[in-house]
């Protein structure tokens, strides 16, 4: 720069803001929460094998793509669901008994949705007795 120039001004850079649905666009979207679940043994003694199913609700205007739903540390994929749709999500067990259900819808976090905080289902329960013993 020679004697009696202007240095050069540096423009502020705004800082980033995470981004914000607008509005218009949120009243669009999916919002996926567990409605209710079963646990089914495949035959007694209760420590055997079996399923625990999950229903996923979509209250949602907006249809959901694939997502993941994990219950009880397993996941299982979901290829869709149409906005107010219903569909069951399983995993299989090995040996019972099952004593709750974590389940927890859009776990990888896949879909944009009107309320995140809401996929969460978690109930602990006490097991069936035993089965009773068959009489000879």
């Amino acid at each position: 720069m020679a004697c009696g120039e202007t240095p050069p001004t540096a423009t502020a850079v705004p800082p980033t803001e995470p981004p914000t649905i607008p509005p218009t666009l949120a009243t669009q979207l999916p919002d996926l929460e567990i409605g209710s679940y079963t646990v089914t043994y495949d035959d007694c003694p209760w420590g055997g094998p079996g399923t625990v199913s999950v229903s996923v609700d979509n209250f949602g205007v907006g249809d959901a793509g694939p997502f993941e739903v994990t219950i009880n540390n397993s996941t299982t994929n979901v290829d869709s669901l149409g906005s107010l749709g219903e569909t069951t999500a399983s995993i299989n067990f090995d040996a019972g008994p099952v004593a709750g259900v974590n389940a927890e819808a859009d776990s990888a976090q896949q879909v944009v949705e009107v309320d995140e905080t809401n996929n969460s289902y978690s109930i602990v329960f006490t097991p069936p007795p035993p089965c009773p013993t068959p009489t000879p």
